[in-house]
């Protein structure tokens, strides 16, 4: 593409994302001093006031079960879904495709088979809301929008220079972070944390990208599970240059890990999302930073406790996608995925639902009540 192009390209999306400038509602007027923000719900029921308290520094990852243990552990069916809900008209005619997911999740709710927590991703589009409220989900968030929180800095590539990335004295989102966190479960606690301005690059600067998590209280398990959402700089798409691209997401790793030393307290994690890290230098850095486990990792090299669907190839749940699962036990309870699958692979009319597919797990957690010391390979966020 010559810079020409890009540029025109570049101003082309401005002038689409500056029709929706006035329609954006704002989402948490008033950072708390620690930079990390109380997050509103959507629409809830019986939902706990939402904290902002910090939470103590998070406990050591532990994931040794066994399949006996498994027996006794509480079961929960995580989603991480893409939508790919681009708002008009970078993508037309979305609604149809919104419904048909809406009604493969409340079909899978008739069954009983639903996921009990379902992570989205770029639900832009204002139709993507018919996802979170006709899935039959109680416990609804919504992560920041538009004007939300977004400290000042200099990693944008505006349209003013056109050759270079420079500073930019007042950042412009058109578009909120487009995270949702949808939960049976009771949401008792809601944090998030948007990416500064010198955390991003190219066409993903003109969303207000973030990261989501909500504390859920699961039946059986005695503390909150934090379940964290998030959607990181994409590459090619962002359209700017290569090494802007890697710094943007190197920052945004490295906000991640900060936020879950401030706020994961001594409760199981899941951390999922669209973290754009197919490409092995961000997926190294993102693992040499995060003492997370990855739970395609795991799962593959536990055969027997643990079974990938037979429709699903080892790659798309491994290195070979930027949709990807984490997650962390803690002192007290051992977190351990049992089940993979990705899914939503249903078209209508011709048409994917999505770019990506969903990636589902479900997981297993049990009480530990063998050992507090950190398990033989595995780190922790306090050993860091």
């Amino acid at each position: 593409m010559t810079l020409k192009k890009l540029s025109r390209d570049i101003l082309t999306v401005m002038g689409v994302f500056a029709g929706i400038w006035a329609s954006g509602a704002a989402f948490a007027e008033n950072p708390v001093a620690t930079g990390v923000m109380p997050s509103a719900t959507l629409h809830a029921t019986n939902v706990a006031t939402l904290s902002a308290t910090v939470a103590p520094n998070p406990a050591t990852v532990l994931t040794s079960v066994s399949p006996e243990n498994l027996n006794d552990g509480v079961s929960l069916k995580v989603l991480s879904y893409n939508i790919h809900g681009l708002p008009s008209p970078l993508r037309s005619k979305t609604t149809p495709l919104f419904e048909r997911i809406a009604e493969i999740l409340r079909t899978r709710r008739a069954e009983g088979s639903q996921p009990e927590v379902v992570l989205l991703q770029e639900a832009f589009d204002g139709d993507a809301r018919i996802i979170a409220d006709t899935t039959g989900y109680r416990y609804v968030l919504k992560g920041p929008g538009r004007k939300d929180n977004s400290e000042k800095g200099r990693a944008h590539w505006v349209p003013q220079t056109r050759k270079t990335y420079a500073s930019f004295s007042d950042p412009q989102k058109f578009i909120g972070s487009g995270l949702y966190i949808l939960s049976d479960y009771p949401i008792v606690k809601a944090q998030h944390k948007v990416f500064d301005s010198d955390m991003c690059a190219g066409y993903d600067c003109l969303s207000n990208k973030a990261i989501l998590m909500a504390s859920i209280e699961v039946p059986g398990v005695s503390v909150p599970i934090d379940i964290i959402n998030s959607h990181f700089n994409s590459r090619r798409s962002a359209k700017a240059p290569s090494k802007h691209v890697f710094r943007a997401h190197q920052r945004q790793t490295d906000t991640l890990s900060w936020f879950m030393k401030k706020l994961c307290g001594s409760a199981p994690a899941i951390v999922a999302g669209d973290f754009n890290t197919k490409q092995r230098e961000r997926y190294d850095y993102f693992r040499a930073t995060l003492p997370l486990v990855d739970a395609a990792e795991d799962c593959l090299g536990t055969e027997g406790v643990c079974r990938l669907d037979e429709g699903t190839p080892k790659a798309q749940v491994l290195y070979n996608t930027n949709d990807k699962h984490f997650f962390q036990g803690s002192e007290n309870y051992l977190i351990k995925p049992v089940y993979m699958v990705r899914n939503f692979k249903e078209e209508l009319d011709g048409r994917e639902l999505s770019d990506h597919l969903g990636y589902e797990v479900e997981y297993r957690i049990t009480p530990n009540a063998a050992s507090t010391a950190p398990a033989s390979g595995q780190s922790s966020w306090t050993s860091r």
